[in-house]
């Protein structure tokens, strides 16, 4: 039986009975932000997230940002715990651990006896470096589809690592430096929680050293790394985010061999058409059964897809007797954040 509650997308979730956006890409008085991908973020007067992500997102949309001010801002406010209960007007908010990155959040709204939920990017799989995800259930689920097809079904995470590390330790060993591309918020923390079993020392980029900074200050525990600058120490790893390749810093390394890390890398050919040596489907997302498992544990009467292959995921869901339609039109993520 389908759930008569309000949800629109706009460059952002809207619950128009509240006025209330989550992940909003336009600044806005007050806004929801789940986690801070930059696919996720705005400058808003006040944003309810937890310390992480406040933490993650203060670094990037502050004052030293090329980010224009959408709004004013209010004075910082700590964030918010996990369970914490907010109430905004006839409604209470709680957010709710994700599995994606450190901090990123599940957003639960409880309004006129309808449990909302909001999901952002989640994974299901044990990560190293983020917190697990809580099961929530709900009636009215927005969901990211962001591998929503069948095809895309990860493999172990113990098997991805170390091929990783087999592919850095056998650079090392014919004179080449390992590159790694993985993102600065999320991938590039779990990548080098893994690098530690490769006992190989690990370079990043100033972007990813920052936010591991970040990391280890919310009492994550990482292996010791150097923030990247002119000279490389004997026999290192870099780790940068993708948008760096062909950049100088990037470019002044050699000889290099180079890795993309992504759920995308399930794809045939990955790593000849991004012009890397190797591909590896490391992914904080969830994968396509990932996807179906947390939508049927949330009981769900009613699932919006969103982002990725919506029209996809729906009709799968569908299928499985979950009455499931997409919120907004399909658009595929950027390669570089899964």
């Amino acid at each position: 039986m389908r759930v008569p509650y309000e949800v629109r997308y706009r460059r952002g979730v809207h619950l128009p009975a509240l006025d209330l956006w989550i992940d909003a890409r336009n600044g806005r008085e007050l806004a929801v932000v789940s986690h801070a991908h930059g696919d996720h973020i705005a400058r808003h007067r006040r944003a309810l997230c937890t310390e992480a992500t406040r933490r993650v997102l203060a670094l990037r949309t502050g004052s030293g940002s090329r980010r224009r001010r959408a709004v004013a801002e209010e004075p910082p406010r700590p964030g918010l715990a996990y369970g914490e209960e907010l109430e905004l007007r006839d409604a209470v908010l709680s957010l709710h651990p994700a599995g994606h990155v450190l901090g990123s959040s599940q957003v639960l709204v409880r309004h006129r006896g309808v449990r909302v939920l909001y999901s952002g990017d989640i994974k299901l799989r044990d990560g190293r470096t983020a917190e697990p995800l809580e099961h929530v259930e709900c009636d009215v689920l927005v969901v990211e589809a962001t591998f929503g097809r069948p095809e895309y079904r990860f493999p172990p995470t113990d098997h991805v690592a170390r091929a990783i590390c087999d592919f850095c330790l056998d650079s090392v060993a014919s004179g080449v430096t390992p590159v790694l591309y993985a993102y600065s918020l999320g991938k590039g923390q779990e990548v080098l929680s893994h690098l530690a079993d490769a006992g190989l020392p690990v370079v990043l980029c100033g972007s990813l050293f920052t936010v591991t900074e970040i990391y280890r200050a919310m009492g994550v525990d990482l292996p010791e790394a150097e923030r990247g600058g002119d000279t490389l120490p004997r026999d290192a790893v870099v780790i940068c985010p993708p948008h760096l390749r062909g950049k100088p810093w990037v470019r002044r390394i050699t000889p290099q061999r180079t890795a993309y890390i992504s759920g995308w890398a399930v794809e045939n050919g990955t790593a000849c058409r991004l012009g890397c040596d190797a591909a590896f489907a490391l992914s904080d997302h969830a994968d396509f059964d990932e996807l179906i498992r947390y939508v049927e544990r949330s009981a769900a009467q009613q699932v919006y897809t969103l982002f990725g292959f919506a029209e996809d995921l729906a009709r799968q869901l569908r299928r499985r007797g979950i009455h499931a339609e997409p919120l907004a039109a399909s658009r595929q993520l950027e390669l570089g954040l899964a």
